[in-house]
């Protein structure tokens, strides 16, 4: 799996894995420790692309983890299909926290400074977000922090980090521009419902990476009338793979939990291109109903 995997320019996608045919972090480093790291990288990313239907994912509600049980069926009884998924899910996500843990002092040697999309990202989000409404916003999937410098700069008075990796979370805190850090795994996260004006999210929702609950979660805390910015490589997006995270934008859309803004199609990486995407939230009947709820107990 550590064998080095050389990067080509000319063409983006890797014939023999399709899943990656966006992934931009080359295995020729300047450092070994460097090119080992972009290698395992692209290993870990080939390797553990799910070859489940998110269409499935999309619909479904967050897994909860099993509670372990003592009884004497709990050792006879085998593991139900809800369980094996579970524990692959939790298998990926510790594989790839390991992951970025390891690269996150070496992450832009790595090739992580040659991705744009935390600047294609924000430079979206803050064309159409009012400076009324830049108070807090969640940077999910913060990573190194680079979109946080870019918030921080045009004005936004409260923002918070959100990414599964600590050593990650440590390299944003470095930046001197998140008010918290919250370490965590999408589309899972302790905030609270309507608690952001907005929500930023690139380059965190591709294969083993969000899943496409990521998006219903976005607009559960998002207030209403803020904005959700992220972005999807766009080979990923337009394959069958991809299609769960087609079907959860769409579905939200045509029930009127949000409306398009903004989707165009730029540079992710090199001749890599992703489709950036900026979504309002609407004030549905539900959420309604929970606010008035709230106003009559205060």
């Amino acid at each position: 799996c550590c064998k080095a995997y050389s990067y080509s320019s000319s063409s983006s996608m890797n014939k023999e894995h399709p899943s990656c045919w966006y992934w931009p972090f080359p295995a020729v480093a300047a450092a070994q420790d460097d090119k080992m790291n972009a290698a395992i990288l692209y290993c870990v990313i080939t390797t553990t692309s799910t070859t489940t239907t998110e269409r499935e994912e999309a619909k479904a509600p967050p897994l909860q983890k099993p509670v372990a049980t003592t009884t004497a069926s709990s050792y006879s009884s085998s593991p139900t299909e809800s369980d094996l998924k579970e524990r692959k899910r939790c298998e990926q996500e510790a594989a790839l926290k390991h992951l970025y843990d390891r690269l996150a002092c070496s992450y832009h040697k790595a090739g992580g400074d040659r991705i744009v999309a935390a600047a294609h990202c924000t430079e979206v989000l803050l064309h159409h977000l009012p400076v009324s409404r830049r108070g807090r916003v969640l940077d999910a999937g913060a990573g190194t922090g680079e979109a946080g410098s870019m918030l921080k700069n045009a004005g936004v008075r409260h923002l918070t980090a959100f990414d599964l990796s600590d050593n990650m979370l440590d390299q944003a805190r470095k930046r001197g521009v998140y008010d918290e850090a919250v370490q965590g795994c999408l589309p899972n996260s302790p905030f609270a419902e309507a608690q952001f004006d907005a929500v930023v999210c690139a380059g965190c929702l591709a294969p083993s990476h969000a899943s496409p609950a990521s998006y219903a979660e976005f607009c559960r805390v998002v207030r209403p009338g803020g904005l959700v910015a992220f972005s999807v490589p766009r080979a990923y997006y337009e394959s069958a793979e991809g299609q769960g995270h087609v079907f959860a934008i769409e579905t939200l859309e045509r029930v009127g939990t949000w409306e398009r803004v903004f989707v165009e199609a730029r540079s992710y990486f090199d001749d890599v291109e992703a489709m950036y995407f900026v979504f309002r939230r609407q004030e549905t009947v539900p959420y309604r109903r929970r606010r008035r709820e709230r106003e009559e107990e205060e």
